[in-house]
């Protein structure tokens, strides 16, 4: 399964049904590379290696192609960024400054290159960003935390009022 264009890939997502299934052959294919590494002895190694990675490239490009949802912070502009909370610009920040330091050296000189200048660019919308933004502070509860409170009043259907103040309780001393 080479897959290289788009057409070939937009073929290949007509194999999955949904982005569940998309996520299962993913994580499939990232097991049989896990197992795969643990033989480097294998005279077969390096072809079977070179066709799991591109198959696995391919199930992560039909990924990419049914959820819109989630972009690269590699190709973040103003408009990405103006929309992160803080606890996502700080995550966004991370991968940023990853992705400068490994594109550093591309070539002899340092920081000449044009995935080095976009990092750049992208990380100080990010920083600016980050300064506007306020964390969460202690004072407020967050909606999952409420929520996980609710789930499990819900299974537990014998509570009695002295259990679920304790657990309302619990998220305002966290």
């Amino acid at each position: 399964m080479t897959t290289t264009n788009m057409k070939d890939i937009a073929m290949l997502a007509l194999d999955f049904p949904d982005l569940i299934s998309v996520k299962k052959e993913l994580k499939r294919l990232q097991s049989i590379k896990c197992r795969l590494q643990k033989q480097k002895g294998r005279k077969t190694y390096d072809a079977e290696m070179t066709a799991i990675l591109q198959q696995e490239q391919a199930v992560k490009e039909v990924r990419r192609l049914l959820d819109d949802s989630v972009k690269p912070v590699t190709e973040y502009e103003q408009s990405d960024v103006d929309l992160l909370d803080y606890d996502q610009t700080i995550k966004a920040l991370r991968s940023i400054q990853s992705k400068k330091s490994l594109s550093k050296w591309l070539n002899d000189r340092e920081g000449d290159n044009d995935t080095y200048r976009d990092a750049c660019r992208i990380e100080r919308m990010l920083v600016a960003h980050r300064d506007t933004v306020k964390p969460v502070d202690d004072g407020v509860i967050r909606k999952s935390a409420v929520n996980e409170v609710i789930e499990r009043i819900e299974c537990v259907p014998d509570l009695t009022t002295t259990d679920i103040q304790n657990m309302l309780m619990e998220l305002l001393t966290k």
